[in-house]
């Protein structure tokens, strides 16, 4: 019988499922034991969920996205190991079901989170040394989507964006994003939020003028920013130099220029 892997909030969309399988927050090291359990699963919700569902499915899953985390179009799923940011390898789910209603009744905060989520796996993608021309098509067609700011528009946005990091992986951001959310418990999307201000002049390079205008027009209008959360820079940017994707970011940078950036924010690459 099919397992539904969904959270609180999502169980109601598809109440035909009996099997239920409820996701409360970022899969820990402790789903790997329930790792190919099951034969047959169906996912609802956002990375989490999804995340989940592929550890736990034997077979490729079936899923309903209801954010813009991108894992999709994935074959990888992230869990937590205490405090260490892991990932496993999985299988691509093999068929990605878009209902705009899905993504309307997100809360505000967590849409923006999200769409955060979007531009950050973007401009990871395209600053990659693994980028090829599919990623950066992916990428491009994620960013002109967001400017329509339609639900269908959105989801479809976060699944290329997810098709981007399959061929690329991620870097920079992703990276500091790990530590801001391990220590300070700060969600990934807003962790990500918190970023993008400082260090977008820095990335955009990779961006043509008509992109670069589409995402100000998204990180300008933020209600939160880094300085909001007591976080220490310099041990972030130290944490987040254990994950070797970091350097994988294509264009020169070191600690020195990210504690500047991250600190002021000012530097443009271009």
């Amino acid at each position: 019988m099919t397992l539904l892997v969904c959270s609180k909030s999502t169980r109601d969309y598809l109440p035909h499922y009996k099997r239920t399988f409820i996701v409360n927050g970022p899969p820990q090291s402790d789903i790997l034991k329930l790792k190919d359990s099951e034969e047959e699963v169906i996912a609802i919700g956002g990375g989490a969920v999804i995340d989940t569902a592929k550890i736990i499915s034997k077979n490729p899953i079936i899923c309903y996205p209801t954010t813009l985390a991108g894992s999709s179009a994935t074959e990888w799923s992230v869990y937590w190991d205490g405090s260490v940011k892991c990932s496993i390898k999985c299988s691509i789910p093999k068929q990605a079901i878009f209902v705009p209603e899905f993504i309307s009744n997100l809360p505000a905060d967590i849409k923006t989170d999200t769409v955060c989520d979007v531009i950050s796996h973007c401009l990871d993608s395209l600053s990659s040394i693994k980028a090829n021309d599919k990623s950066i098509e992916n990428c491009k067609l994620a960013i002109s989507l967001l400017k329509t700011n339609n639900p269908l528009d959105l989801l479809k946005a976060g699944h290329h964006a997810g098709m981007a990091i399959q061929i690329t992986g991620t870097n920079l951001l992703h990276s500091l994003s790990y530590p801001i959310t391990s220590k300070y418990k700060i969600p990934h999307g807003r962790a990500l939020g918190c970023l993008l201000p400082k260090l977008l002049n820095f990335m955009s390079q990779v961006l043509s003028k008509d992109e670069l205008n589409i995402i100000e027009s998204i990180i300008l209008n933020l209600s939160f920013k880094l300085s909001d959360y007591n976080i220490n820079i310099e041990d972030v940017i130290q944490d987040s130099y254990t994950y070797s994707k970091i350097l994988e970011y294509k264009f020169p940078i070191n600690q020195k220029i990210l504690t500047n950036l991250l600190k002021n924010g000012t530097k443009k690459s271009r």
